[in-house]
């Protein structure tokens, strides 16, 4: 039996990492580099996860975003387009960003 034909009661369903990006970025980020994590369901979907936010300009929480795909390459290339969107129309002055302007994940969870 294969991992995504795992059915247990009350268990709405099970994703694998299966793969994890590591992006430089220096035009949008001061920090220069982010990571994308890769996961699929047990229906074969792949979805993407960026490990850094950006805040909002009006109440300073995070903008988290991902994007979703029927391949790893396609969730990847849409997590990226997504989060690189999120900071243009984040209203911040793309020049001068700072690492204040962003939220990272929680190392425990990536």
């Amino acid at each position: 039996m294969s991992w995504n034909e795992i059915k247990i009661p009350n268990i709405q369903g099970i994703e694998k990492v299966v793969a994890e990006f590591y992006v430089g970025c220096i035009a949008y980020m001061p920090n220069c580099q982010f990571r994308v994590k890769i996961t699929q369901d047990n229906y074969g979907n792949y979805s993407g996860r960026v490990n850094v936010a950006i805040k909002n300009f009006k109440n300073g929480s995070p903008e988290w975003v991902g994007g979703q795909g029927e391949s790893v390459d396609e969730a990847l290339e849409n997590s990226i387009n997504n989060f690189i969107n999120s900071i243009k129309s984040s209203g911040r002055d793309l020049s001068n960003l700072t690492d204040e302007d962003f939220e990272w994940s929680a190392p425990e969870d990536f």
